[in-house]
């Protein structure tokens, strides 16, 4: 489907007027840094396909808050892309705020804002993921309770943000996101588990264990 019949006058134009060169260049800048390319690539002189693909996507997801229809759900996308960039997401991710925030100028410039924060979430909350497996090949090294406490407790707030991620991503499938959420709570009792048989445990958490033992099991009920 092409442009000319998909996007209609009043919404590229409103696109072209909220449009911000600066910011656009400032998130292409962060973009290279990020993916290790140097400014030549936001000048057009060194063609790199991955920077591409995500640029577009700031441009599909700016047309998206403009009010083209045919591009619900860029921002989604734009925030899996930004999530995968690691440890420049943070940055990267408010250089894209500052650009798609000139499009909340609307009648309804919270509905806007909104949608920005859905991307901006999204992919904070993957980096976030992503930086949390990375230490469990460190806190698997810890020997004793000290270490498998904190490996499980880790382990169970990686798969808690996933099932965060599942719902902020309207995936349909309800057994995943229970198998996600129920393998995070699963983690979090194992890891006050080991606090209890092992440790100097305080009181409250063997509370919050014979709580998270006695739930775990039951978590198939939700999907019913």
């Amino acid at each position: 489907m092409s442009q000319t019949t998909t996007i209609p006058q009043a919404v590229s134009a409103h696109y072209h007027a909220c449009y911000n060169n600066d910011t656009y260049r400032a998130f292409s800048l962060g973009l290279a840094h990020a993916l290790g390319l140097d400014e030549r690539v936001t000048l057009a002189e060194v063609n790199d396909e991955r920077h591409n693909q995500i640029m577009n996507l700031l441009i599909d997801a700016s047309m998206e808050l403009a009010g083209a229809k045919f591009y619900d759900g860029a921002g989604k996308r734009l925030g899996n892309a930004l999530g995968a960039l690691d440890e420049h997401t943070p940055a990267v991710v408010k250089h894209a705020v500052d650009h798609l925030d000139h499009f909340a100028t609307d009648e309804r410039p919270w509905e806007t804002r909104e949608k920005i924060a859905h991307m901006a979430t999204l992919a904070l909350s993957e980096s976030a993921r992503r930086a949390l497996v990375r230490t469990l090949d460190h806190a698997a090294l810890l020997p004793g309770w000290r270490g498998t406490t904190p490996y499980y407790w880790l382990l169970a707030c990686s798969q808690i943000i996933q099932s965060a991620e599942i719902v902020l991503r309207d995936d349909p499938s309800a057994s995943y996101l229970v198998e996600k959420f129920s393998k995070g709570v699963e983690m979090l009792a194992r890891g006050t588990g080991e606090m209890v048989r092992y440790g100097n445990s305080p009181p409250a958490i063997r509370r919050f264990h014979e709580q998270l033992a006695a739930q775990d099991g039951r978590h198939s009920d939700v999907a019913q």
